[in-house]
Parts: C-alpha cells; structure tokens; sequence
C-alpha cells in the first residue's frame, strides 16, 4: 500500500499558518501511532544512512579555517586601511569590520543560493518537488555540494568568530545556539541527502542578512559630524523589515516547514524517511529565532519613531537603561502632544 493510500489526508499545494500548525500536528500523531516499531531504532537506522566521508569532513574543516584566516586577514589589512582612510571612529572600526566580511560572506552565497532555487533547479516555485526520486544515498550535484561544504565552514568559523572576534551583544548566546543549530542542518542535511531542502532553508534566511549588515555599515558610516548616509541606513532598514518577516517568516514556514513536516511523509516514508522529527525540532527552533529576532527589530522600529535610534542602530548593543529611558521619553512626548 502506498503512503498516500496509507495516511488518511490531504496537504495543501498552498498551506497557511492554519494549515502548517494543523496539518503538521496530524502528521506528527499519524506517523508515530503507525510506526512505533520501527521509530523505535529510527537513530540507528538513520545514522547507519550517512553519507559522510573523512574526506568531506576534512575538507570542511580546512574551509573554516580558510575563513578564519581570510577574516583576521580582512581586517587587519583590507578593513583597517579603509576605516582609516574614512576617518572611522575608533568605537567603530571593529564593528565595522565585521559587518563588512559578513555582508561581503552573505552576497556572494545568496546570489549563488538563488541561481540554484530559482534558475538551476526550480527548487523556490515548486517547494515539494524537493523530495522528488529521493533517497537516502542519492547523488548530490557538485554546484549544490560546494554551496553545502562553504557553507557548513563558514558557519564553524562564524562560532569561532562569535567566541573570540565579533563584538559581544544581548543575544551572544543566541547568536551561538543559531550557528550550532544551522551547521547541524548543514551537516546532517547533506549527510542524508536532504540538500534540496536545505538549498531552500539558506535562500530564505540569507538574504535577511545581507540587509541587515549593509544597514549596519551605512550606519556605522554616520558621526554626530556627519550624517548624511542616514536617509541611506532608514532605507537599507526598511528594506531589511521587508525582506525579514516576508523570506523568514512567510515563505520559509510556508514553504520549507510544511514540506518537512507534511509533505515529506507523503512522498518519502515508503523509502525510509529518516531523522523526521529531529530534523523538524531544529527547523522550527530556527524558525523561533527569526520571531525572536524579528521582536528586537521591531524594538528598532520603536526607537525611530521615538527618535532614539543608537548610533550603531542595533539594539542588541542598547542596556536596559537606555531602553527603559527611550521608552519613557517616548510615551512622555505622546502625552505632550
């Protein structure tokens, strides 16, 4: 009997937020009320799956170490001659710096990210045909194999970087959890061929980051002195609102999470659907830091209406008190008018 047959529903070939929470708890019970034998050893048999060798775990290793490098490299020549040159402020050029390195990371692997989804494979406007003719031990194309391995590095290195590097913020933990949690995916995506829906999760979150750093480097470009890129940074901010709820918060729920989590047991299950719920627990925990994130954004947007916008223009680097003492002056200047 064939897994349509089988699963006793229907998914939607354009689900809603109704439908992804509907449909997915449904699928959940479905899958483990039918399949408790074998669930229980689903870890060994999918770990017994991996497709991983030395050779490819060895090769993303020197990746992040070629990123490490590049970036100590970049900032020590490239960035701080160029900060100098613009006259920079001292408070600034580290955080300069690693904006810049990330925006230039993000450009590149998005745009690469989007001929693959969008040109080469189709991936974006036909979501579930991800799982399409898949297995367990399928061939992965060398283009979508050599987004994976940078990738997969440069998330290694950004831990590293986190660590030892970036400026510290708020959200330092997060911000650790989130690149753990995404090279996992990475890994553990390619490792049981699951690339296709990977290539969807980076073109979906990627190019949120491109704005966000590019507004953070107009805005580090701003002095009390100087101010004319700030018509530029509300542009760039605006932009990065946008992008934001509507590539992390619309379409990769839509798009990514209900065809992991709906979709997939439909199409794959008779051939061996492995790490289903695992893999599912880290797509939505990633999902849960987009909404997280998207709050501290909206926290900016509250201080540009109050006209208490940092200089960085990042409110992970604000203190209590000064958001306390925004908040304040804002409802006082309310209640003036």
């Amino acid at each position: 009997m064939s897994t349509n047959e089988t699963f006793n529903g229907k998914y939607s070939m354009s689900p809603s937020y109704q439908d992804l929470l509907i449909d997915f708890w449904n699928t959940i019970i479905w899958y483990y009320s039918n399949n408790r034998k074998s669930s229980k050893n689903f870890m060994y048999n999918s770990m017994g799956s991996f497709n991983f060798t030395r050779s490819d775990v060895l090769c993303i290793i020197l990746i992040s170490v070629f990123f490490t490098l590049m970036r100590y490299k970049f900032q020590s020549i490239v960035s701080k001659k160029f900060t100098k040159w613009i006259q920079l402020t001292l408070a600034n050029e580290k955080k300069f710096s690693e904006s810049a390195w990330k925006f230039l990371f993000y450009t590149w692997a998005w745009c690469y990210c989007c001929y693959l989804v969008k040109y080469r494979y189709n991936y974006f406007d036909e979501p579930y045909s991800v799982w399409d003719n898949w297995s367990a031990g399928m061939f992965v194309p060398f283009d979508i194999k050599i987004l994976y391995f940078i990738q997969c590095g440069f998330y290694i290195h950004s831990i590293y970087a986190t660590l030892y590097l970036d400026s510290k913020r708020k959200d330092f933990y997060i911000m650790i959890l989130h690149h753990v949690i995404t090279a996992t995916l990475i890994f553990v995506s390619y490792a049981i061929r699951y690339h296709r829906v990977g290539l969807l999760v980076l073109f979906c979150h990627d190019i949120a980051d491109i704005w966000l750093e590019l507004t953070k480097i107009v805005r580090y470009l701003n002095t009390k002195q100087d101010n004319r890129f700030e018509q530029a940074s509300y542009l760039g901010f605006s932009l990065l609102v946008v992008c934001w709820f509507t590539f992390r918060l619309y379409w990769y729920p839509l798009k990514v999470l209900y065809s992991t989590g709906v979709v997939a047991v439909y199409r794959t299950l008779d051939r061996g659907l492995h790490l289903y719920l695992p893999f599912n627990i880290l797509l939505w925990i990633l999902f849960l830091l987009n909404i997280y994130w998207f709050f501290l954004i909206l926290k900016v947007l509250q201080n540009v209406v109050c006209g208490r916008l940092t200089q960085s223009g990042d409110v992970r680097e604000e203190d209590e008190e000064k958001l306390s003492t925004s908040k304040g002056k804002c409802l006082h200047k309310k209640r003036m008018s």
